[in-house]
């Protein structure tokens, strides 16, 4: 609005200048459209992949967790308490904290299932597959925790965000020199344009870092994996039926122990009678 008068003023004369504006906006506009176009795909792939890498971690620590069923009672309570404590931790505290852009570790809790598959003696074959198979499952797991950790702080470079943003000026402001068009038509070019531009860039920027900022992937996954694949029952209810018995928030089904209480002898090779 402001630069309307200016440009009559100046242009007013030129009975070409309106086809020079326009054949300058169309090549600006089309190689534009292409960066912002490659950028969004990009930013969304990104995105669908750490979702992917979300789900696929989630799902393989519930694959240790019922991997560890094969080892005795009292090997399997100790390890399954400590994978539910742990991906507790993950929900309660590592989330909100990556969104903030830290990586939390877990202070320790997935290298007490680490030292409860570790130092187990088996005492037959059984026992001895039991425990290859549960290492080769959790070696897995830490790779893909190992990839989302790095996921945490990738996302676009500050200097593409520079490009798509004087990019976007570029193309609008060119519009503004428009001399030959009424001024209910001139608002409606710029800015449906200035809008079409708008919903791009702010698709780009809410699937960047897809970890981060009030727009990350929720930790969704592990809340499945707690109710789904390690018998937490769901918010309202009070237990649930398992292959070994009623299973509640505070207990592993078949253990004498609440979850706290394997936790917190996890250093020790004893368990409590």
């Amino acid at each position: 609005m402001l630069a309307r008068p200016w440009a009559r003023r100046q242009f007013d004369d030129d009975p070409d200048h309106d086809d020079r504006v326009t054949f300058l906006v169309e090549v600006v506009g089309v190689f534009y459209a292409l960066l912002v176009g490659l950028v969004a795909v990009g930013a969304y792939n990104h995105y669908v992949e750490v979702k992917r890498l979300v789900n696929q971690e989630a799902s393989q620590l519930t694959t240790v967790y019922r991997a560890a069923q094969s080892f005795p009672n009292s090997r399997r309570c100790r390890l399954q308490s400590q994978i539910r404590n742990y991906a507790e931790n993950v929900i309660d505290d590592v989330w909100p904290k990556q969104k903030q852009g830290r990586i939390e570790e877990d202070q320790g809790r997935l290298d007490a299932v680490f030292e409860s598959l570790m130092f187990y003696e088996p005492r037959n074959a059984q026992e001895s597959n039991a425990q290859s198979v549960t290492l080769e499952a959790f070696n897995e797991y830490n790779n893909l925790r190992r990839e989302r950790q790095g996921e945490v702080e990738i996302g676009l470079l500050p200097g593409l965000y520079i490009v798509l943003f004087v990019g976007a000026a570029v193309v609008i402001a060119a519009t503004w020199v428009l001399v030959g068009v009424r001024l209910s038509d001139h608002l409606a070019i710029t800015g449906l344009l200035s809008l079409f531009i708008g919903v791009f860039l702010s698709l780009v920027v809410a699937l960047d870092y897809p970890l981060q900022d009030s727009n990350s992937i929720p930790p969704k996954p592990w809340t499945v994996a707690l109710t789904k694949g390690m018998g937490v029952p769901d918010e309202g209810e009070r237990q649930v039926g398992t292959y070994f018995g009623e299973s509640t928030a505070d207990r592993v089904p078949g253990c004498l122990l609440n979850v706290s209480d394997y936790v917190s002898f996890a250093s020790s090779e004893k368990l409590p009678e």
